[in-house]
C-alpha cells in the first residue's frame, strides 16, 4: 500500500493524460507537479514516444525527475541516460523492407534523434520528420541515430506481426500499433527507474489512458486510469480519476500525495 510519507514516484504518460490538447500541459497539472517534487516526491513522463519523438515545445512545459521513452527503451533520470534499449539494426531494416514491398502501409521509425517516415500509403513527413524512400537512405541516418519505436498502422497484415513477433513487442494504439524490442514495456522502464532511486514498487503511481499503458497501470502501487481512457485501461486501474481535459493528473496527484 501507498505511504505518501515515504519517497513515492508518479509516472505520467503524455498524450491524452498530461496534456489536455496538443503539446499543451495545463498550469493545474504543473502545479500539482512541483508540489509533489517540493515534498521529496520524483514525478516521471512515461512515454510511449521516442526520445527523438518529443517535441521541443512539450518539452520545455516538462517540469520533471526524468523521462522514461519509448515504452521503457530509454531511461533518463537528472538528464542521465541509464538506460538504452534500442531496437536491432537487423530488426528495424527487416520492417522497413517489408513496408517498401507494401506501400500501400505507412511506418515511423521513431530514434533517439529524429522521425523518418516511410513514404508510403497516405503517411507523409510533418514538421521535422525526415522522410525516407528507400533502406539506403534509413541506413544513412541509422549512422548517428538509433530506432527506439516503430509505429505501424494497424490494418498491417497479421503476417507482418507473426514476422516480428521474436523481435518486438506490438502495444496496439488505434489506428495504429507502436512496436519496442521484445519484452520492453513502460513497466519495465518503471522497474529500471525505481532502482536507481530506491524506491519502493508500491510507493509507485501510474497514470495514463492507452494501450502502452496497462502494463505500467498493473504494475504500479496504484494504477490510475484517465476517465477518457480505453474501456480495458479503465478495468485495469485501481483508481479512474477525471479526463485530461479536466486536468486528471493533478486531481489523481493531489489525491494520493498532497
Amino acid at each position: 500500500m501507498l505511504n505518501s510519507e515515504e519517497k513515492c514516484a508518479v509516472f505520467l504518460d503524455i498524450d491524452n493524460t498530461l496534456t489536455s490538447a496538443r503539446y499543451f500541459v495545463p498550469e493545474e497539472n504543473r502545479i500539482a507537479i512541483r508540489r509533489a517534487r517540493e515534498k521529496g516526491h520524483s514525478v516521471f513522463i512515461n512515454t510511449g514516444r521516442s526520445w527523438g519523438n518529443i517535441p521541443d515545445n512539450l518539452r520545455s512545459q516538462l517540469d520533471v525527475d526524468g523521462i522514461i521513452a519509448g515504452s521503457g527503451a530509454y531511461v533518463v533520470i537528472d538528464n542521465k541516460v541509464i538506460y538504452s534499449g534500442a531496437i536491432p539494426k537487423k530488426t528495424v531494416i527487416g520492417a522497413a523492407e517489408y513496408i517498401f514491398s507494401h506501400r500501400e502501409y505507412w511506418m515511423v521509425l521513431e530514434g533517439r534523434e529524429k522521425c523518418y517516415v516511410l513514404c508510403s500509403g497516405n503517411r507523409k513527413a510533418e514538421g521535422p520528420q525526415i522522410a525516407v524512400d528507400s533502406v539506403e537512405e534509413i541506413e544513412k541516418y541509422l549512422k548517428n541515430d538509433e530506432i527506439q519505436v516503430i509505429a505501424v498502422e494497424s490494418s498491417v497484415p497479421e503476417a507482418f506481426l507473426e514476422n516480428f513477433s521474436e523481435e518486438l513487442s506490438f502495444f496496439p494504439m488505434g489506428y495504429y500499433y507502436d512496436c519496442v524490442s521484445k519484452g520492453l514495456n513502460k513497466a519495465t522502464g518503471i522497474q529500471v527507474a525505481i532502482d536507481a532511486l530506491g524506491i519502493k514498487r508500491e510507493n509507485t503511481i501510474a497514470i495514463g489512458d492507452g494501450g502502452n499503458d496497462i502494463d505500467m497501470i498493473k504494475f504500479a502501487g496504484i494504477g490510475v486510469a484517465m476517465k477518457n481512457a480505453q474501456p480495458h485501461i479503465l478495468e485495469a486501474a485501481d483508481y479512474i480519476t477525471d479526463s485530461n481535459i479536466e486536468c486528471g493528473v493533478a486531481k489523481a496527484i493531489e489525491r494520493f500525495l498532497l
